[in-house]
């Protein structure tokens, strides 16, 4: 049994060391439809054997020591954190990059609309919605978004609108 958020660390050191990307794992979603198209009764032990002998065994091992190398670089840093960093972070958290975010959520609404805008409320916030533009809920994300790995599972149900801002400090709409 893994302890209390330690799958949170393994996840966060597995994203950091891009561990099991296909470059380095294979295209798992490929192989397991190969895997499924090969076998009639496809079975979890069956997928693992096949998993072994198509990119075999050393890949695991591979993923596995980067990632636990990603690990020890945490809790050598962990042991350097003090209750100021953590408050630093906070505090940046909660005043510059609250304020930051939300006065481009502004600038954006202001851009790209024609007559009216506003920020979303709470519950509006719950939904997806960043604020209206003429009336329209739109989510409002920086250009970055399009390649997180965390994005493809979240399926907002209004349009994306994105932005950047570029090495002169300009917003521009994407």
């Amino acid at each position: 049994m893994i302890l209390k958020y330690i799958s949170q660390v393994i996840n966060l050191a597995n994203q950091s060391s891009q561990a099991t990307r296909p470059k380095n794992v294979g295209q798992i979603s490929d192989l397991i439809q190969e895997y499924r198209h090969s076998y009639e009764n496809p079975t979890r032990e069956g997928w693992e054997s096949f998993y072994k002998e198509t990119v075999g065994t050393h890949k695991i091992d591979e993923a596995s020591h980067k990632v636990w190398g990603c690990i020890e670089q945490i809790k050598a840093n962990l042991e350097s954190l003090t209750q100021e960093d953590v408050y630093d972070w906070v505090h940046n958290l909660i005043v510059d990059k609250s304020f930051s975010g939300l006065q481009v959520q502004l600038d954006v609404l202001k851009l790209i609309s024609k007559d009216s805008y506003r920020l979303a409320n709470p519950e509006e916030e719950a939904k997806g919605i960043d604020g209206y533009s003429d009336g329209e809920p739109v989510s409002i994300k920086p250009a970055s978004y399009k390649t997180n790995v965390s994005s493809k599972n979240e399926g907002i149900a209004v349009r994306i609108v994105f932005y950047r801002i570029n090495s002169k400090g300009e917003l521009i709409i994407e």
